[in-house]
């Protein structure tokens, strides 16, 4: 498998990018629906793992502005160089970005948070880059979603359906719940056409469309992704141990380094001419995103974001977590069932 490798523009003009250009309810936007590749004037990221690979991802400002703004300027703070992925819950998702490395942001102010973004074409498939937010609102940390085991979504809410209606399970129900899966089936059934047959084709997460922000999706460094995922855990992260879930790495997984990069549209390619190991394709130039001015563009100012201290273990800090333990399944005999139970903070 290639890697998308890194092209530095010899160019000293400064690069913009505005997220106000296009929308995410724009007609014909798929998000990460559709098939996703790297295009001209697209920006990408490439995530270094030590020891492991790159995971190359392609970013959505138009669907997710602030996470995009966001995740743009902690690149070029170096924020995420040499932090770890603190958490893999196996054949769900791997976190990471924490700045303690055990699933907390530090002493963060309350306006550093900014709210979830979605949209219904931008998905939890397996591959998504999305934000882990706590009680406060995203923030910094990502996960990415490891889980590639093809779901039909209708079979689900269908199976769900018929557990409602079966007196003998209903009658045990509290009504509250019972208005909690019926509310959850319509969520499914109403799915769009394409969404449910790509989960269908590539797996996921739906549970959790429409509580975390889905900002990007990988296009290369599935191996990568893969071999994280298989790697072994022991307990260690609080949110998971109360479940008995063992997901903190045995051994530490080091993020490198990341970066940012744009392939420049064809019109605005500089002539100086560019040398690069390996391109997304070889009829387009890329040139480095240097930082986000906090007005919606991209300039070669210097970020203004601090860095921020741990806190004390018995401050009470929300860690920052998509929790994967499951509801109770609706089913006579107790096997484990959808609906798993939202992202939210520790």
């Amino acid at each position: 498998m290639s890697r998308i490798r890194k092209i530095v523009a010899v160019s000293a003009a400064v690069l913009c990018l505005s997220f106000a250009a296009g929308c995410s309810n724009e007609p014909g936007f798929m998000g990460n629906t559709g098939e996703v590749s790297l295009e001209e004037g697209d920006v990408f990221a490439v995530i270094s793992i030590m020891n492991y690979g790159d995971i190359t991802v392609k970013l959505f400002p138009q669907a997710a502005p602030n996470a995009v703004k966001q995740f743009i300027n902690s690149v070029n703070d170096k924020y995420y160089d040499g932090r770890t992925i603190h958490r893999v819950v196996k054949d769900q998702l791997i976190q990471g970005g924490s700045l303690t490395g055990t699933g907390f942001d530090g002493d963060i102010a309350p306006q550093e948070y900014f709210a979830t973004e979605t949209s219904k074409y931008m998905c939890h498939y397996y591959g998504a880059l999305c934000m882990a937010k706590n009680a406060n609102g995203n923030y910094r940390q990502f996960y990415i979603v490891s889980n590639n085991e093809p779901v039909n979504v209708d079979e689900i809410a269908e199976k769900i359906t018929k557990d409602l209606d079966n007196a003998e399970i209903a009658d045990k129900m509290l009504e509250d719940d019972k208005k909690f899966y019926r509310e959850y089936c319509n969520k499914l059934k109403n799915l769009p056409a394409e969404v449910k047959e790509r989960y269908a084709r590539v797996g996921g997460i739906y549970d959790y469309d429409g509580e975390d922000t889905v900002f990007g999706q990988v296009v290369d460094g599935e191996d990568v992704l893969k071999a994280i995922n298989g790697i072994e855990t022991i307990l260690g992260n609080n949110s998971d141990d109360k479940s008995e879930i063992a997901s903190k790495p045995i051994d530490e997984i080091v993020i490198e380094k990341i970066e940012v990069i744009r392939i420049a549209p064809s019109e605005t390619v500089s002539e100086e001419k560019t040398r690069a190991t390996r391109a997304p394709s070889p009829s387009v130039t890329t040139e480095q995103i240097i930082v986000n001015d906090g007005n919606g563009e991209i300039s070669d100012q210097s970020s203004d974001v601090p860095e921020t201290v741990a806190p004390d273990s018995s401050s009470g800090e929300s860690e920052t977590v998509p929790q994967t333990d499951a509801e109770p399944a609706v089913t006579a005999t107790g096997a484990e069932q959808t609906p798993q139970s939202s992202p939210e903070a520790e």
